[in-house]
């Protein structure tokens, strides 16, 4: 029977007959299906009025896709297909159209658990590492890239006073290449930082090298790494000690050698970095201009220094600098010095003469002064010596030995000149039954001993004199004192002394003293002032005297002590040193 629909119905009204429902769609009523089950394929579109059948019309799960015909969809409200109404892995790409996927969630150590097996093209993203992936048919590749991780394990190198080497172990990859790195740098301890700053020129890999630093500070340094698609957070911090190049060593002194020099100074700041050198520069001029900084080889890091291969009698001003690992430091203020000149000196060098005991008739001769000396020197089988190297502005001892002094039985005092010494010569043997000393011409004999010799010494130093040997009372009679090369005469007669001629006249030195003879012979002299002869009988041995010949082009000093002149001969200078003991020194 007909259906009497409701006049002038508005969109959405509904309207029951028998047992079915209509809903007026806006142009048309359309019949809404009941709760009884459908044949499978028994609604198509065909007989469906468009957006007739909707999700709020249909029990859950009252309609299935086998119960719909192939040109049939349905389109479920939004969240109605949740991951709690489909079963883990039931919608495949098979089940999907070929140009549909979906993508899974996961992380890299999950990956293979998760999707054991990929379909080509299918999408995951890693969470751990904010990466999109694609299964390629062989391998995860990345489809978006995000920043890398940060660099990690930061050391840092000093190589130099104004740069570090910064090595590190680069952050895991999030699929962007990277290009450069940034650095920020503190200098409180990593309570602040400055600004990122990109490495210049770019360098992406480990170690990278950050300039421009100051040395003397200790600085803490972050990276980050540089991607087209962002940077990476900042690394942790490693410090750094930036050494400063070390300061002028101060308080410099000189003393001088013929081609060398060697620098006492007190050391400077070394600026964080041991010093391992020094380098010098010279000025010859005054200080107007000065070499290049030369380092000492071998080195040598401890004061003072010596610095060679200078001329010899040249004024130098000496700077100097200390170096260590990372360079040379700050120039030190000008020490002025004057290299030493060498030059050869001969010598006479007599000793003084000995003197003899208050023995009476009974007294033998003293010994003479021993001589020494680079000139010719003629009897006795004196041979001669070597003359000595002498530096200008060196002190040279010299000391003129003094004659034994009369009735003391006392030897002469030695005379000496640098390293040489001549021995005074030996006291007499005296009347009240005393030997002779030894000496460095020898003493006399003792009175009452036949045919001794008493203080034998080495070439041109002498030997002791003897007593007589003749009849009669040989008791009473002393020998003479021995003289440069000789022993004592018999009887009375001294030994003979030594000609040598450095003043351009010969003059005999160190002749040894007479002896006084029983009943008939008394003699008692004095040896001569500065000719080293021993005494004869019971009286003062001669002094000794030390005479210098040296080039013209020298001028000597005599210091306090001494007395003595200087004359010119020839090419040579001579000063004759008479008395007392000093310091002599050239210019």
């Amino acid at each position: 029977m007909p259906i009497d629909f409701p006049n002038s119905p508005t969109n959405g009204d509904s309207f029951t007959s028998n047992d079915k429902t209509w809903q007026f769609n806006g142009s048309s009523w359309a019949l809404v299906a009941g709760t009884a089950s459908l044949d499978n394929a028994s609604v198509t579109a065909a007989k469906l009025a468009a957006n007739a059948v909707t999700s709020e019309k249909i029990a859950a799960g009252a309609v299935t896709a086998a119960k719909l015909g192939n040109d049939i969809q349905l389109t479920p409200p939004d969240g109605s297909i949740t991951t709690a109404k489909v079963a883990a892995n039931a919608i495949t790409q098979a089940k999907l159209a070929a140009n549909v996927t979906g993508i899974t969630l996961t992380t890299t150590a999950n990956r293979s658990t998760d999707i054991p097996s990929p379909f080509t093209a299918q999408f995951i993203f890693l969470t751990d590492t904010n990466t999109l992936q694609r299964w390629s048919g062989s391998a995860w590749t990345n489809v978006l890239a995000s920043p890398p991780g940060a660099p990690t394990a930061l050391s840092a190198t000093v190589l130099s006073t104004t740069s570090v080497l910064v090595a590190f172990t680069p952050g895991a990859s999030a699929g962007a290449s990277t290009t450069n790195y940034k650095y920020a740098l503190s200098t409180d301890g990593g309570s602040a930082y400055g600004e990122a700053t990109a490495v210049d020129p770019a360098d992406f890999t480990s170690p990278i090298t950050i300039s421009g630093l100051t040395g003397g500070q200790t600085y803490h340094i972050k990276l980050k790494a540089v991607t087209d698609v962002g940077d990476s957070e900042f690394s942790s911090a490693t410090s750094v000690a930036v050494p400063a190049l070390p300061s002028a060593p101060t308080s410099l002194s000189a003393t001088p050698g013929t081609t060398t020099v060697s620098i006492a100074f007190t050391p400077g700041a070394n600026g964080g970095s041991a010093i391992t050198n020094y380098q010098y520069a010279t000025s010859t001029n005054g200080g107007s201009t000065y070499s290049s900084f030369t380092a000492l080889n071998p080195a040598d890091a401890t004061s003072p220094i010596e610095i060679t291969g200078l001329t010899e009698g040249t004024a130098y001003l000496v700077k100097l600098k200390a170096v260590h690992a990372f360079g040379a430091g700050a120039e030190s203020a000008a020490v002025s010095v004057t290299t030493l000149v060498s030059f050869t000196v001969d010598y006479l060098v007599v000793a003084g003469g000995g003197s003899s005991g208050n023995g009476g008739i009974r007294s033998a001769g003293s010994g003479a002064g021993g001589l020494r000396s680079t000139v010719t020197a003629t009897g006795g089988g004196c041979s001669l010596e070597t003359a000595l190297s002498i530096l200008t502005g060196s002190n040279y001892a010299v000391q003129v030995g003094n004659g034994g002094a009369q009735g003391a039985q006392a030897n002469g005092g030695n005379s000496v000149f640098s390293t040489i010494t001549s021995l005074g010569g030996g006291a007499a043997g005296s009347g009240d039954g005393q030997p002779g000393a030894n000496g460095g011409c020898g003493g006399g004999a003792w009175y009452n001993t036949s045919n001794q010799t008493v203080g034998q010494g080495t070439a041109c130093q002498g030997y002791g004199g003897r007593n007589s040997s003749g009849a009669g009372e040989p008791h009473w009679a002393g020998g003479g004192g021995g003289g440069a090369g000789s022993g004592g005469g018999a009887s009375t007669s001294g030994g003979s002394g030594v000609a040598v001629s450095i003043t351009g006249s010969s003059v005999t030195y160190s002749t040894g003293g007479n002896a006084n003879t029983w009943p008939s012979t008394f003699v008692n002299a004095n040896g001569a002032a500065n000719t080293g002869n021993g005494a004869s009988g019971s009286a003062a041995g001669g002094s000794g005297i030390v005479i210098l010949r040296y080039p013209n082009t020298r001028t000597i000093t005599l210091g306090a002590g001494l007395t003595g002149s200087t004359t010119t001969v020839s090419s040579n200078k001579v000063t004759t040193i008479t008395a007392g003991s000093g310091n002599v020194s050239w210019s």
